[in-house]
């Protein structure tokens, strides 16, 4: 089916939100009785465009298995019974490992009562709000009690068989007819991604969500697009190792190509925010919000494998992956910047769009040569501060303050670098406080 030019619009404007997922916080409270699984192999790195002066982080990790990340519960047998008493009917047990992405109610019902392993007995079965995909299990005479079937699907649309890993036993007794009994089967929802500065991960907070329930239901209430083009779109292509070309335009400051060498089981997210001079604590949890099986409805609360109060030290701290963020030293002078610029303090920072971006009250010179001095003037050609840079960083870090080591006051100022060589370059600062 081709969605409608609305529904394409909207792709787009939540396309090109993609990595400006809002800050926010985990909640915390007990998820069902799916285990949540710890990411594993998570690794940030860090691209520098020179051009655009910005900073990609890259943050990887792998998939965890469907053996340990998932859950097939036991049958809910409270409606087998129609005619026969409960001791003498035959017991489902399920088995197996689901491979599904989204938590699903299965609903069984008997349609050819008789004694298992005596009779011929039938069971339909369809999925709760997904009865397109459906099937039967037939138990022939000859059928041992106790012996494991495979519980595939038909997909009714396609006429395509769908296994999800789902197996059925059924022991010694009967099946009475109509009598039903429902499954239910679950995987966690998705993955966080966290960023903070403090090195105890304090401050950690949430950059990106991806939600394989929210994808899966995509347009439909409940959905996100953005999931579904992530999941069913980009991560396909990247697991590849083939780029990704959006149709929806640019995608943040990634542009219009993604470009990520994925294994089979990796996933991935990317951070626009990183600002050269820190070291950025990043880190990846499994979260789940827990499913009710008897009205196949999520959770309100979304649940991470690690609860994160705020303001407390990250209690995970070997699971946070440090990444320092530093340009090497270049000899373009005209690659030099400093930034922030303006820098700002009190009040005006707080108010200021992407200001926590730059927390620690410095200004910083970048692309600096590997030996040189930078100093700042005013505007009147009075000398404020100077320094001599020899190391093979590209960054030098100005408190704005003089050589009183007095903060320097609101204006414009100059600041000239010059390398051994006699060869120099002027530049702007502004100063708001």
């Amino acid at each position: 089916m081709t969605p409608s030019r609305s529904a394409v619009r909207a792709v787009i404007a939540a396309i090109a939100a993609l990595g400006s997922v809002t800050a926010v916080r985990a909640q915390t409270s007990a998820p069902d009785s799916l285990v949540l699984q710890v990411p594993t192999d998570v690794v940030a790195r860090s691209v520098y465009d020179r051009g655009s002066r910005d900073f990609v982080v890259w943050v990887t990790w792998r998939e965890s298995p469907d053996s340990i990340a998932a859950v097939i519960h036991q049958p809910d047998v409270s409606g087998w019974s129609v005619t026969t008493p409960p001791a003498q009917l035959t017991q489902p047990v399920a088995a197996g490992a689901y491979s599904g992405d989204t938590d699903r109610t299965i609903l069984f019902r008997c349609t050819r009562a008789g004694v298992v392993g005596v009779d011929s007995v039938r069971i339909s079965y369809e999925i709760r709000r997904e009865e397109f995909l459906s099937g039967t299990l037939t138990l022939t005479p000859s059928y041992v009690p106790g012996t494991y079937l495979p519980v595939p699907f038909r997909n009714q649309n396609d006429g395509q068989t769908v296994d999800f890993g789902i197996q059925l036993a059924f022991g010694s007794g009967s099946a009475d007819l109509q009598g039903s009994f429902s499954l239910g089967v679950e995987d966690f929802e998705g993955f966080h991604v966290w960023r903070g500065i403090e090195p105890d991960g304090s401050d950690m907070v949430i950059i990106g969500e991806l939600s394989k329930e929210e994808a899966f239901y995509g347009f439909s209430p409940g959905g996100s697009i953005v999931d579904s083009v992530y999941f069913y779109m980009i991560l396909p292509v990247l697991r590849q190792q083939m780029p990704w070309f959006s149709p929806f335009g640019a995608v943040d400051c990634l542009g219009t190509r993604i470009d990520q060498d994925l294994d089979p089981d990796q996933l991935f997210w990317f951070d626009c925010n990183a600002t050269n001079g820190f070291t950025y604590q990043y880190a990846v949890t499994s979260f789940d919000r827990g499913y009710n099986i008897g009205s196949s409805t999520q959770g309100l609360v979304k649940t991470d494998h690690c609860p994160v109060t705020e303001g407390m030290p990250y209690p995970c701290r070997d699971e946070l992956v440090p990444l320092d963020i530093q340009v090497d030293a270049q000899n373009d002078l005209y690659d030099v910047y400093a930034v922030p610029n303006p820098f700002r303090s009190g009040s005006s920072r707080l108010t200021a769009e992407n200001y926590h971006d730059f927390p620690d009250d410095v200004i910083r010179f970048v692309n600096v040569p590997p030996s040189c001095t930078i100093r700042v003037y005013t505007v009147a050609g009075d000398l404020v501060w100077e320094t001599t840079h020899d190391a093979s960083t590209g960054n030098v870090e100005w408190d704005v303050t003089n050589q009183n080591s007095q903060d320097v006051s609101s204006g414009v100022y100059l600041y000239r670098v010059d390398k051994p060589n006699g060869a120099y370059v002027y530049g702007r600062i502004a100063v708001i406080r």
